[in-house]
């Protein structure tokens, strides 16, 4: 969910992958390269065929990947890649949960937005990469969506 990743974008990597507003096509797959000749990247491969890279810093980046897997693989269905070998997070079950937690509570606070009929907000919190949404969040995301359709003022 945008809003959760947003709350971990301290790590650039994660910084990368959250847009405002949100893409209107899902993150097929992240790639980590980190190579000898080159600084350390990330390509990203979009589900309509658009690929872009970004480059980062060489120290920390291992650490930054690792942290970064288990967040994405806590709330998105992103494919995650890595063409070298990395440190596993120290904590990752801790993280997961926090992560997981942390999309509870914004699940939580955008249901103000979408009580208050601000549909549009509601949903740019979610984005199109999220996976195991509740069902009540799932439908009111397809609920917000009709309305936006039927008003006419979408996206």
């Amino acid at each position: 969910m945008n809003l959760a990743l947003d709350r971990y974008a301290d790590n650039p990597i994660i910084d990368e992958l959250v847009f405002w507003p949100p893409r209107v096509c899902r993150i097929e797959s992240v790639r980590a390269c980190n190579v000898m000749f080159r600084k350390p990247f990330i390509e990203v491969q979009m589900e309509d065929g658009e690929v872009f890279q970004r480059h980062f810093p060489r120290e920390s980046f291992a650490r930054f990947w690792a942290e970064a897997w288990v967040i994405l693989d806590a709330v998105t269905h992103i494919r995650l890649i890595s063409d070298f070998n990395f440190e596993s997070y120290r904590d990752d079950d801790k993280l997961r949960q926090e992560v997981l937690a942390c999309r509870a509570e914004c699940i939580e606070e955008s249901m103000l937005m979408f009580n208050e009929g601000m549909y549009a907000q509601f949903l740019m919190q979610y984005g199109e990469d999220c996976k195991n949404l509740p069902q009540e969040s799932l439908c009111n995301i397809a609920q917000a969506k009709q309305q936006l359709d039927t008003s006419g003022s979408g996206l």
